[in-house]
């Protein structure tokens, strides 16, 4: 079997059993999205209270159903053409670890997905790969920390400092990455709810990565610098059967603070934001500190979406219009989501990036 016909059965595995990042309503319908709820027999769920421990945590974690880490950047050459970078490796725990098999070769434990994709003002290039574990095609270590399929891989290559290579047909990139602030815990303590049921996720971010390197697109190269932010997040429980989707968002502000904030989308909207200070210092924001809303919206090839926000923090003295890059930033894989950078206008100017889930018709 070549890698292409291999790629395609597993993206259709992955439509079936895992909502993934990118859950939408047509990849589970709501009678299999409410018997996912809860987290099948034998996995462990994410709580409030559990810690979080580093470097550790930047590994595997089979006892959990999902997880993913998680690369946005916005870069820029020399000459002042913007670029925005996203790489995400997805791990789906078909049963729960640890695995003990002893028989190498293809095991039914886990799958893992990978989505590559490269951004310009009214451009967006996509890729994608998927593996099956058991094999070393794909996985994640700590310590050297390491996240790879086939080649495409975030490699540790000292303290704080990490590189990503990808290659696809269309484009590459190889960067560099130096972590310059410690990793800031989402939520409480780590523990960032998605409901307020209660239901949630282990999660932790990088809020600030100084990246330079090199991009290849349609047969020009670009040397480029520029900022990101690193997500890593892990559980077992997706979202709740009345929920449809999420809008997140990691922004750079130009005074040196960096901003995380999302909606999950339902029958009662719920809210969270993380706040990270200039020295790295966190404070996480509950619903009534802030206020998230779209303003304008945007027609693209999979329906009407919101390309405006405003974000309102009063005791920060925080009012904020993000608004996405003119383009369509659709990733279309079998499970469809919108990524894509967004510039920062009002009391702040700033850059970062924009996910949407949920928006298919």
């Amino acid at each position: 079997m070549n890698n292409s016909t291999f790629n395609g059965l597993w993206r259709a595995v992955f439509a079936i059993v895992v909502l993934l990042v990118a859950c939408t309503k047509d990849a589970v319908d709501e009678s299999s999205m409410g018997a996912l709820r809860e987290p099948p027999a034998g996995f462990k769920q994410a709580a409030l209270g559990m810690p979080v421990r580093l470097p550790e945590d930047l590994g595997a974690h089979p006892q959990y159903r999902l997880e993913w880490w998680y690369l946005t950047a916005n870069l820029r050459t020399e000459d002042g053409e913007d670029f925005g970078v996203q790489w995400t490796l997805f791990r789906n725990g078909l049963r729960p670890g640890p695995y003990a098999e002893k028989t190498p070769g293809w095991q039914r434990n886990e799958v893992w997905l990978a989505h590559a994709a490269l951004s310009r003002p009214d451009d967006h290039h996509f890729a994608d790969r998927a593996a099956r574990g058991g094999t070393g095609q794909a996985g994640a270590t700590a310590q050297p920390f390491s996240a790879w399929i086939d080649d495409w891989r975030l490699d540790s290559r000292g303290p704080d400092q990490w590189d990503l290579a990808v290659g696809t047909e269309d484009f590459t990139y190889q960067l560099r990455l130096q972590v310059q602030l410690p990793a800031v815990l989402n939520g409480e303590g780590g523990f960032s709810a998605k409901s307020a049921g209660g239901g949630g996720s282990m999660y932790f971010s990088y809020p600030k990565l100084a990246i330079d390197g090199e991009i290849e697109v349609g047969g020009d190269n670009f040397r480029v610098t520029g900022q990101g932010w690193f997500d890593r997040e892990w559980s077992s429980q997706y979202l709740n059967p009345d929920q449809q989707g999420w809008d997140w968002m990691a922004l750079h502000l130009e005074d040196g603070r960096h901003l995380m904030a999302f909606r999950v989308r339902g029958a009662e909207d719920f809210y969270s934001a993380t706040l990270v200070a200039a020295d790295g210092g966190a404070h996480t924001l509950a619903a009534k500190q802030f206020t998230l809303k779209p303003v304008e919206y945007r027609d693209s090839r999979f329906g009407k979406v919101p390309v405006v926000w405003q974000l309102q923090i009063p005791l920060a003295n925080m009012d904020l219009s993000i608004r996405s890059w003119p383009g369509d930033y659709w990733n279309p894989g079998t499970l469809r989501y919108w990524e894509g950078p967004v510039t920062v206008t009002g009391t702040q100017a700033g850059e970062g990036y924009l996910e949407m889930t949920g928006y298919l018709p």
